[in-house]
């Protein structure tokens, strides 16, 4: 039977027969991929304990007829200081969950992916820095190597750039921020009773040229404040570090309880905006949501 090796996290696991489980896996190798850990729900099963959620292990895996079987491996990674605290474990599952959401569509990042996974973990688990804050940065990484990071720096709709003067919203739709005056426009257009001529592009193939159209834009809009604003792209910016372990970015040393609640509204608004890109409700947020 042929053999082959992996290196992977654990990010979803379900119960197979009466003692196996099928380990959904993120691997540097191949990026998504699903096999059997037999006897692993066998009391004292040398197995069991690296089939856990989040474990990083070394794999050897036999070729199946339909799922692979693990036939060896070898523990790299279990972040023990996780199982202490229920917050930091659920923004990890949270990780592990976009993962299995997204991971078909990071095979050709598989590699820069799983050492951006791991590290994010290892970072929530051993760093005194604020979770939300590490998750923030987290997401934008996880955006950008999915080519759809959010625009900030420039009104989405008449590309005039930014700043704390004309920030106004987030629309999901289009995919980054709107300026005071293209959100207002916006909203008269989404009130008038009839065919709206179009105001706010520049070439006509973009223009909203319908006011049902309209009326999607305003109801895909998130308020955001110049504090909001500031906390993500500053999170965009340290998502992209070399040295991400190893520096505490000055913005989070001076951070108060109103920045931490910006950052905290930031995150909310990144979240938001991963659903609307995936269709679907991200169930440890509802578990995460009862802590913070």
């Amino acid at each position: 039977m042929a053999t082959f090796s992996l290196t992977a996290i654990n990010v979803g696991t379900f119960n197979l027969g009466e003692a196996d489980k099928i380990i959904t896996l993120f691997t540097r190798e191949k990026g998504m991929h699903r096999a059997v850990a037999k006897g692993a729900r066998k009391p004292g099963a040398k197995i069991a304990g690296k089939a856990e959620l989040l474990n990083v292990n070394k794999l050897l895996l036999a070729k199946g007829k339909n799922l692979d079987i693990i036939t060896q491996s070898e523990s790299i990674e279990t972040y023990p200081n996780l199982r202490h605290d229920l917050k930091r474990l659920t923004y990890a599952l949270y990780y592990a969950e976009l993962t299995q959401v997204f991971g078909q569509e990071l095979t050709e990042e598989c590699s820069r992916y799983f050492d951006r996974l791991t590290l994010s973990i290892g970072l929530m688990a051993a760093s005194g820095r604020d979770p939300a804050l590490l998750c923030l940065e987290f997401e934008f990484a996880l955006l950008e190597m999915l080519g759809i990071r959010p625009e900030l720096n420039n009104c989405v709709y008449c590309r005039d750039s930014l700043n704390e003067r004309n920030i106004s919203a987030f629309n999901h739709e289009l995919g980054g921020l709107v300026c005071q005056k293209c959100f207002y426009k916006i909203r008269a257009m989404a009130s008038q009773s009839g065919p709206v001529a179009a105001e706010v592009h520049e070439e006509p193939s973009l223009a909203m040229n319908q006011r049902a159209e309209a009326i999607e834009n305003q109801r895909s809009n998130i308020y955001v404040t110049p504090l909001v604003w500031k906390r993500m792209v500053l999170a965009r910016i340290a998502s992209t570090s070399i040295n991400i372990e190893d520096n505490e970015p000055d913005y989070e040393l001076r951070a108060n309880d109103s920045i931490k609640m910006a950052t905290s509204a930031a995150r909310r608004v990144l979240q938001s905006y991963i659903e609307y890109k995936s269709g679907r409700r991200m169930r440890a947020l509802d578990l995460l949501a009862d802590l913070v």
